[in-house]
C-alpha cells in the first residue's frame, strides 16, 4: 500500500471487516469532523455571543475553500439547509410569463422536478423529458430545448443510474436561448470536477461526497442568475435591492466541520481524490463483468455511482450483501454501489465475490 492509501487508510476507521460503497447516501466522517462540530459547541458554551467571531472563521473559511473547488468568485457561494433550499429558492424567484418553459427530466430526483410545479399555476409548460436510455438522457434534454424555454433543471449525476450529464454542453445550449441551467451537484460535488463555467445556480448538500454530515448546502447563485432572479425570501441578511439568496443565518456548527473536512481533503488533493474514485468506479465494471453481471451506468458518463443490470430482488439482494459484510445501496428497484476514494482495490474484490455468492445462492 502507499504512503497516501495508507495515510487515508488510518483516517477511516469503518467497522473492521466491513466493506462500505453507500458514499453516495452519505459519505464517511474524518475523525477531525467529531472535534469540529464540537468546537463550535465550546466557543459558545465559554463566550455565548462575544464567540461571534470565532464561528464567522469557518464560514470565511469554507467559502472560500468552496470557490476554489469550484472555481467561481467566492461572491456566488453561500451556504443553505439542503440541495433542495437551493433549488427552490430559484424556482420561485423567477418572473414567470404565459408560455415560457421549464426543462426536466421525468426520472430525476424530485428536488429536480416538484419546486418548478408553482409555476404551472402561470402558465409555464413543465416539459418532463422521459429518458429512453441512460446514454440519452443529455441528448433528450438537448432536443427538448427550444427558444421558449427559461429554465433547464437536472442534476449532474442522477441517483439511480449514476449517469454524469456535460454540463458545459447543456450550458451552452441554455446560453443559445438564453435560459437558466440550474443544477442539483450533490451526486458530484467530492467526487469528480465540476465546472461551472455555464451553470447559474448550484446546489450540493455535504453529506454525501464532501463527508460534512446533514444540514448544510453549497449554493452557487452566478451573476448571471443574480440579475434574472429576485429573491423569493427577504430577512435581516438580503433586505431590498439585494440580490444575494442567502437570508438568514448559516448552519454554523455544520460550517465548523466542512471547513475542517475541505481542508482535510485540500491537503489529500483533489486531484488524488478524482483519480481514485474514477479508478475504483472503474474496477467496479470489470468485477461485475468478471462475475458476468450488467451495469445500467454509462461507463463514458460516469462519476462515482455505478448501478447494476437487473439483480433480481435488489431490496433482497442487498440484504444478503450485508449479511456478508458489504453495505451496498437498494434504491428506485436497483442495487447501487459507489466508492469513495477512502475505498480500496481490495474492497471491490470483496464485494463482487459476495455478490456472486449472493446471486448462486438460492433466495
Amino acid at each position: 500500500m502507499d504512503t497516501w492509501s495508507a495515510s487515508v487508510a488510518r483516517d477511516f476507521a469503518y467497522r473492521e471487516g466491513w466493506v462500505y460503497l453507500q458514499s453516495a447516501g452519505a459519505g464517511l466522517a474524518f475523525p477531525g469532523a467529531a472535534d469540529a462540530a464540537g468546537q463550535y459547541y465550546r466557543d459558545v458554551a465559554l463566550l455565548g455571543c462575544d464567540a461571534q467571531p470565532r464561528w464567522h472563521r469557518p464560514l470565511q473559511g469554507a467559502r472560500q475553500r468552496a470557490a476554489r473547488l469550484l472555481g467561481v468568485p467566492e461572491e456566488d457561494v453561500e451556504f443553505f439547509r439542503n440541495t433542495s433550499e437551493v433549488i427552490n429558492l430559484a424556482a420561485n424567484s423567477v418572473a414567470w410569463h404565459r408560455g415560457d418553459e421549464i426543462v426536466v427530466l421525468a426520472d430525476d430526483y424530485p428536488c429536480n422536478v416538484l419546486p418548478w410545479s408553482n409555476a404551472e399555476a402561470a402558465g409555464v409548460d413543465i416539459v418532463r423529458v422521459q429518458p429512453t436510455a441512460p446514454s440519452r438522457r443529455e441528448q433528450q434534454v438537448l432536443e427538448a430545448i427550444t427558444p421558449r424555454t427559461r429554465i433547464v433543471s437536472v442534476s449532474h449525476v442522477h441517483p439511480w443510474t449514476g449517469t454524469m450529464l456535460d454540463l458545459n454542453r447543456l450550458g451552452r445550449a441554455c446560453r443559445d436561448v438564453d435560459a437558466l441551467l440550474v443544477v442539483d451537484g450533490i451526486q458530484a460535488l467530492g467526487a469528480v470536477p465540476v465546472d461551472l463555467s455555464y451553470v447559474d445556480v448550484y446546489g450540493a448538500g455535504v453529506f454525501k461526497w464532501l463527508m460534512s454530515g446533514f444540514g448544510t448546502a453549497v449554493g452557487v447563485f452566478r451573476e448571471r442568475a443574480r440579475e434574472a432572479l429576485t429573491p423569493i425570501f427577504r430577512s435581516y441578511v438580503n433586505p431590498a435591492p439585494s440580490t444575494s439568496f442567502n437570508y438568514a443565518a448559516p448552519n454554523f456548527p455544520g460550517l465548523y466541520v466542512l471547513d475542517a473536512t475541505l481542508e482535510y481533503l485540500d491537503g489529500l488533493g483533489w486531484s488524488n481524490i478524482y483519480a481514485r474514485v474514477d479508478q475504483l468506479a472503474g474496477e467496479v465494471f470489470t468485477a461485475l463483468e468478471g462475475i458476468g453481471v450488467g451495469s445500467i451506468t454509462p461507463r463514458d458518463a460516469r462519476a462515482g455511482i455505478v448501478a447494476l443490470e437487473d439483480v433480481g430482488d435488489s431490496a433482497a439482494v442487498a440484504r444478503e450483501l450485508q449479511q456478508r459484510k458489504v453495505s451496498a445501496s437498494d434504491k428506485a428497484g436497483r442495487l447501487l454501489v459507489s466508492p469513495h476514494f477512502y475505498n480500496t482495490s481490495e474492497d471491490i474484490a470483496r464485494f463482487a465475490e459476495a455478490l456472486a455468492d449472493t446471486l448462486a445462492t438460492p433466495r
